[in-house]
């Protein structure tokens, strides 16, 4: 199937990716880069393995070898400390995201306690400035002037401090 996109070298990024690139399916063809007594493709049914083919998958001739091991303990534990350095590398990683996750969580928490925080201080700051405003309007009807003129004496003051701050 032709790709629709065109040509692409994505998919070999690595040498990994160029791992079974002269592979065609054929089961009696040799692996150059395997040894005859090695695992897969390697043993041939006409005996060039370990064995005189008997050792076939399914029991029939010029098939792969079974995966036995048949090398001796030192390969095996190499494969064994292989398998545990990288899952001590990963172990490392998943302790590194937990820490993460850790971390993103406490931030979190703090971000909301802040916020709860800030909206009762809000709060209490409306509730103040209401109240400030009732008072400022009770007084202005006592002293018999509008709450327009005060309204406009407060505005040229402020604008008066604006004024003096920037320049």
């Amino acid at each position: 199937m032709a790709s629709r996109f065109g040509p692409s070298a994505l998919h070999q990024r690595d040498a990994r990716s160029s791992l079974f690139d002269n592979y065609t399916g054929d089961r009696t063809r040799t692996n150059s880069h395997s040894p005859a007594g090695g695992y897969g493709i390697g043993a041939r049914a006409n005996g060039s393995g370990s064995g005189s083919g008997s050792g076939s998958v399914g029991g029939k001739n010029g098939g792969f070898r079974p995966a036995t091991p048949n090398s001796s303990d030192a390969v095996l534990s190499e494969l064994e400390s292989q398998n545990d350095s990288e899952l001590e590398g990963m172990s490392a990683k998943v302790k590194m995201l937990k820490d993460i996750t850790v971390a993103i969580g406490d931030e979190i928490r703090d971000s909301s306690a802040l916020a709860e925080k800030m909206n009762d201080t809000f709060d209490n700051t409306r509730v103040r400035l209401r109240g400030t405003m009732n008072r400022m309007l009770r007084m202005a009807e006592r002293t018999g002037v509008g709450w327009k003129a005060w309204l406009g004496f407060f505005a040229a003051v402020i604008l008066v401090f604006w004024y003096v701050w920037l320049f």
